[in-house]
Order: structure tokens, then sequence, then C-alpha cells
């Protein structure tokens, strides 16, 4: 994400998604230097799905966390590093 970005930015973004079964985001790490573009910072969150009514599937998660990843895309500019 460009270096400007608040973290409350991202968690902002993560919220207006309105994914389902979303219980937690923590952001675990803040990385600059090599491999991260100029003007540009790593954030590293962990997501938690979870369900009380039935056991999330694989499609589950990964249709609600796509949904997160298109709001931080189109919000903050963000890129999903490889």
């Amino acid at each position: 994400v460009p270096e400007a970005t608040a973290h409350e930015a991202v968690l902002q973004a993560v919220k207006q998604a309105k994914t389902a079964n979303l219980e937690s985001v923590e952001l675990f790490d803040v990385f600059r230097g090599k491999g991260i573009p100029e003007g540009q910072k790593s954030l590293a969150y962990a997501f938690t799905y979870r369900a009380a009514d039935k056991t999330l599937t694989d499609a589950d998660v990964n249709s609600a966390h796509e949904k997160i990843l298109n709001a931080l895309k189109t919000q903050l500019q963000a890129e999903l590093r490889a």
C-alpha cells in the first residue's frame, strides 16, 4: 500500500466489504525495504473466519476473502504480494 495508508484505513475498508463470518483482523507486520517499491509499505494481516452454525468450507472463506481483497485494491490501491 502507499506509505501514507493508515492501519485504520485498512480496517475501515475491510469493514465496508461486509464479509460474512469474519471474526477478527490483526495487523502482525509492517515491512519497508528490499522488494517493496519506494513510497510503499507492506502490511501483513491475519484474518480469522468463523461461523457458529456450520463448518466453513474453503469456498466460503475464499469468497469472503476475495471480497476484502477487492475492497482493499479499489479503496486503497493495495497490491497483494506474491
